[in-house]
Order: structure tokens, then C-alpha cells, then sequence
């Protein structure tokens, strides 16, 4: 992941990765469809965390995520989230019997993260449209609980989408994302930041949680 200052539409790549991802969806919404489930509720609910890990995805390729994505970026991570999703398809309908508590809670937990990671990214959107915040560091809305409070709601997503499919093999991939953020994609991003933003990103990293908010 490359983090550079200005604006890189990256339309290729960005393209690319979104079709992956597109070609992953359709195969697994495919075999949900005709999986072998006593649960139509099961497979539809795995079905509307498909469309909507998908459509968020492109919402925030093309309207939120302004640095620049490479060639590589694109093919690479929208060939693992098109076999994570088809993954997830496959490992939801392998047993033929599915608890509804988990069903429920796990989509719950599944639109919550959407829903962080949505309104985290769009409330600093629409600061970053305004030029006399140009140059600065946005630090309000749900950003003020964690740096990177997005990325958290990614992985609340990821972790509820694990849990609609019943099946610990969804696990694996999610641990590797999530390790991926905490381990690398984040000390990229804050090495960044505090070159760009200096004394600004010292002082809302002295006081802000890194990634859980309250917690870390």
C-alpha cells in the first residue's frame, strides 16, 4: 500500500480491483443461491453481506480513498477479497444446520462496522472538501475515539461477516487482514501522516487510541 500526498485517481487499478472483487461476488452469490442450506435467511444474509462488502468497496474506491492505488495493489487485494468472499459462501453452506442466534448477531455486528467505517470515512470527507482545512490533520467525529477508527470498523465487519457463515475456517482470513492493518498497514500510514502533518499528528497521537477505541 503506498501512501503519497495530492490526489492519484488510480482509475485502472482502482477498476481492477473492484472487478476481482466483482467476479468473486457473483460466484459466490451463484453458490449461495444453490447451496445445499435448510436456511433460505442463512444464505440471504450471507448474500446481503456480499452486496453490500462489495458496494461499500466501491463507494470507497472512487469517492473516499484519494492516495495513490498501483497496479499491483489492485490486482493483489481484489484477487484475495474475491476468494475471501467466495471463501465465505463455501464455508457457509457446508453444514446443513445454522443457529439463527448467530445468524443474527453475527449480520448485526457485520452492519456495525459498515457502519463505523462509512460514517468515519465520509465525516472526513466532507471536512476535507472545506480549503481552510487543507494542510490539517482531521481529528473530529468518530476519529476522535481511535486514529484509525475506520480500520476497526473494517475488522468488526469482517469478524461479523466470519460469524453469519458458523464455519471458524472465515476466521482465518479476517486474523490475516486484521494483523495486516495492526502490524503494517498502520505504522506505513502513521509514518506518513507524521511527516505530512508534524506536530499536529504528535499531539492527537499523544491523546487518541490507536485502533480500539478506549482500549488501543
Amino acid at each position: 500500500m503506498t501512501f503519497k500526498d495530492g490526489n492519484f485517481p488510480s482509475n485502472g487499478a482502482k477498476l481492477t480491483l473492484a472487478l476481482f472483487t466483482f467476479i468473486g461476488a457473483i460466484f459466490a452469490i451463484k453458490h449461495l443461491l444453490f447451496g445445499f442450506q435448510d436456511s433460505q435467511l442463512h444464505n440471504g444474509l450471507l448474500i446481503v453481506c456480499t452486496l453490500i462488502f462489495f458496494i461499500r468497496l466501491v463507494i470507497s474506491l472512487f469517492v473516499f480513498i484519494k492516495r495513490k492505488v498501483s497496479w499491483f495493489e489492485g490486482i493483489l487485494v481484489g484477487t484475495l477479497y474475491g476468494i475471501m468472499i467466495v471463501g465465505f459462501s463455501d464455508w457457509g453452506t457446508q453444514t446443513g444446520y445454522t443457529n439463527l442466534f448467530w445468524d443474527i448477531a453475527g449480520f448485526a455486528l457485520f452492519c456495525a462496522g459498515s457502519f463505523i467505517n462509512s460514517l468515519s470515512d465520509y465525516q472526513r470527507h466532507v471536512w476535507k472538501l472545506k480549503s481552510e482545512n487543507q494542510g490539517h490533520i482531521y481529528t473530529l467525529g468518530l476519529f476522535r475515539y481511535a486514529m484509525h477508527i475506520n480500520y476497526f470498523g473494517d475488522t468488526i465487519m469482517l469478524i461479523g461477516f466470519a460469524i453469519v457463515t458458523q464455519n471458524a475456517m472465515s476466521f482465518l482470513p479476517v486474523l490475516a487482514i486484521a494483523l495486516n492493518l495492526i502490524l503494517l498497514q498502520i505504522p506505513l500510514l502513521d509514518a506518513h501522516l507524521k511527516n505530512k502533518y508534524g506536530i499536529e499528528f504528535e499531539a492527537y497521537e499523544s491523546k487518541t487510541k490507536k485502533f480500539i477505541p478506549f482500549i488501543y
